[in-house]
């Protein structure tokens, strides 16, 4: 989801135009390269209305649905006309096709039948609208307003993005419609461990729970850390965990339409802050990595995860942040290059110097020496000028509230640098 988050961040900078279109029975367009063969259903009769003998079976000409290739061969069949169409597919993200002849340029994102189309004039798209008309059934749907569930709204300060209706959809099911709200959405140093509490009886209720939740961060940032916590007790789930989710839900019937907000200002410029919080999982004592992606002031990439590794020190842990973020910042910086935005090299915080130091000083560090090579990426990128590493004052560092539950001053300092809008709060 964060090409299309990107997508909408050039498109208000650039005053582009946003369109979207719906592609009918699209997995019945593909072309099968396999022999399948179908057996009839009853009552079928051939073309000259004669009735067929029992296990008669029929050779398919074309995809259709519940075949496991279909969608695999509509995107094919798609995007064969895409290229046909002066259309090049980006190899940041096979999903985005682009089209640039002098001052027109044209993109098209495409998840499954859904179809965005950003162009610098209404022209360009109605021009495309109208040549895949000629190979496929589609429907209009004017300028952008509602996608994969996201609410679209654009003004002439920019476009913002949430999932309210989605989210009182959640609470209405949960039974939390008319609960009490809460300012942040996990209690401050909380660390939840697989042996909290008793073992719950009805595990799936809470996986649908935090399964919802999971979708609910795509536009919301400020619960991501929380529930990719809960996510990790899913297989098990206790009574302090569920009391955790529920704490969530509250957070999030106080904030029910907030979202993120793209600016309709000129800066196109990439930066990122990254952090880790070491060894604060009591179970595997992994650390925490988590890491904020801004295109000028707009959130566009975040992630909380936790490290696959045990690091021996803070300053281990925070190396392996910024390696993670780094290839994160790469291929954003590469879909910005796709989207024909000119932009300075990008630039990553962070508030440890010690991790500062072993990416910028690539000699031999005695208690580095065991960090996979992969994660020393990060200097690579620092020596071929594809990155700079600034230091950040803790308190600045944004990134922080993706590795740990914090108290409610420093949730919702960190909170006001990240970009997040309320277009149902009165004004």
């Amino acid at each position: 989801m964060a090409t299309v988050k990107l997508l909408l961040k050039v498109s208000a900078s650039k005053q582009w135009f946003l369109n979207q279109l719906d592609i009918s029975n699209a997995f019945l367009n593909g072309d099968l390269d396999e022999e399948i063969y179908m057996k009839l259903p009853d009552g079928y009769a051939d073309i000259k209305g004669d009735s067929l003998p029992p296990n008669a079976v029929c050779r398919l000409k074309k995809s259709i649905y519940g075949l496991k290739q279909a969608s695999r061969q509509w995107f094919k069949k798609f995007s064969e006309s895409l290229l046909k169409l002066g259309f090049m597919k980006q190899q940041g993200d096979h999903t985005l096709f682009v089209r640039c002849q002098g001052s027109d340029f044209i993109a098209l994102l495409v998840y499954v039948d859904d179809i965005v189309i950003a162009s610098t004039t209404e022209s360009l798209a109605i021009s495309l609208t109208e040549a895949l008309k000629e190979s496929f059934k589609l429907r209009e749907l004017g300028p952008l307003k509602y996608f994969l569930g996201l609410e679209v709204a654009r003004t002439t300060e920019g476009i913002s993005l949430c999932q309210r209706k989605y989210a009182l959809e959640l609470l209405t099911s949960a039974g939390m419609l008319d609960c009490k709200p809460s300012t942040i959405p996990m209690t401050p140093n909380l660390r939840l461990s697989k042996a909290d509490g008793v073992l719950l009886e009805d595990a799936e209720m809470y996986r649908s729970l935090v399964g919802r939740l999971m979708y609910l961060t795509i536009t919301r940032p400020d619960i991501t850390f929380a529930v990719n916590k809960l996510c990790q007790f899913s297989s098990a789930p206790r009574t302090s965990h569920l009391t955790a989710v529920y704490k969530v839900l509250q957070y999030i019937k106080g904030t029910v339409g907030q979202g993120l907000f793209y600016s309709a200002d000129s800066d196109l410029t990439l930066k990122g802050y990254t952090d880790a919080d070491w060894g604060t999982c009591p179970d595997s004592r992994r650390s925490t990595t988590g890491f904020t992606m801004f295109v000028g002031s707009s959130l566009i990439s975040w992630r909380s995860k936790k490290q696959p590794t045990v690091s021996r020190s803070s300053a281990e842990a925070e190396y392996r942040a910024l390696a993670l973020a780094s290839c994160e910042m790469a291929w954003l910086f590469t879909l910005l290059i796709a989207l024909r935005v000119a932009t300075s090299v990008p630039i990553l915080y962070s508030d440890s110097t010690a991790a500062v130091y072993i990416a910028i000083n690539p000699v031999f560090h005695e208690r580095t020496k065991h960090i996979e090579i992969d994660c020393h990426t990060v200097r690579d990128k620092l020596d071929n000028g594809q990155l700079k590493l600034l230091h950040v004052k803790t308190e600045d560092q944004v990134a922080d509230i993706l590795t740990k539950p914090l108290f409610p001053h420093q949730f919702t300092h960190l909170l006001s640098k990240m970009s997040l809008h309320n277009i149902y709060a009165s004004s």
